[in-house]
């Protein structure tokens, strides 16, 4: 285990997100749970675990411009996507809200077949987290939940969600290699992204661009530097209302793309197009 990275998120400083537009996504990405620019003009987006094991290819406006499956998987738990430079998309299917999953793994499929509206099928990253022990672990000690993930310099970053009780907002930075197998994850460090409850401290998405991470909690958008895989915090942008926001891209124009799922009490089930902040001369 490498040394700890602590890095305490509040207010250093405290920006409300600037909404250009909010669009509506259709009925069928209820559930949306991860997407990432393939190019200026696509979004590849997917649902969440329990959801047919679809990949949607969508416009600019959130609108389904075709769909294929992966003919070989299913979705378990997927939770978020990322784009390597070489033509590949990693899809996670290690969220794992109880702590009990032995059966983690990331499918990598080829973009330009998704993109052509051919149904693929998948390769495997298999792993497993060396720290855990037990299934479920205590209470305390309940870090191996993950939601996150984003492609940086030939690795797969993973950014676990908090479900320790009590809660301590920890999380932690995995990485893994690109390449088909089955591995253990590589604890990096850890960085705490508030104290107060998972529902606004842990984090739901990834994505990293142009030297930023960029991470996503129900609440607020955490921007970091990022430089040889280490995460430095610079500001964030608090989202309002409180929904399940389960997904971020960042355009290569720097404005973030944000979804939330569709709930019945608390709403979503929306596009939100965030300006990057303004920093003050």
């Amino acid at each position: 285990m490498r040394k700890a990275a602590f890095l305490f998120l509040f207010p250093l400083l405290l920006v409300a997100a600037t909404v250009q537009k909010t669009l509506r996504l259709p009925k069928e990405l209820k559930e949306i749970s991860g997407w990432v620019f393939a190019n200026d003009s696509t979004l590849i987006a997917h649902n969440d675990g329990g959801n047919d094991p679809k990949i949607y290819v969508l416009n600019l406006d959130g609108s389904i411009r075709h769909k294929v499956t992966v003919t070989n998987a299913e979705n378990t738990d997927w939770e978020d996507i990322t784009l390597d430079q070489k033509g590949n998309l990693y899809i996670d299917d290690f969220g794992n809200n109880n702590n009990t999953r032995t059966n983690l793994k990331i499918l990598k499929v080829n973009l330009k077949k998704v993109l052509n509206n051919e149904d693929v099928e998948a390769k495997f990253i298999a792993f497993s987290y060396p720290e855990q022990e037990d299934f479920p672990p205590k209470l305390p000690e309940k870090y191996f939940d993950c939601e996150a993930m984003a492609f940086y310099n030939d690795s797969l970053y993973l950014f676990t969600k908090c479900r320790s009780e009590p809660f301590d907002g920890k999380c932690y930075v995995y990485t893994l290699p690109t390449k088909p197998g089955t591995y253990n994850a590589q604890r990096e460090y850890y960085m705490v992204l508030g104290k107060r409850d998972w529902f606004r401290d842990a984090a739901t998405s990834a994505d990293i661009r142009n030297g930023k991470l960029y991470l996503l909690t129900y609440n607020r958008i955490i921007i970091h530097s990022f430089d040889k895989g280490r995460a430095k915090y610079e500001s964030h942008q608090t989202l309002l209302p409180l929904t399940q926001k389960e997904a971020i891209a960042v355009h290569p124009n720097g404005k973030m793309y944000i979804a939330d799922e569709r709930q019945k009490i608390v709403g979503g089930g929306n596009m939100y197009i965030i300006k990057p902040s303004e920093k003050k001369k």
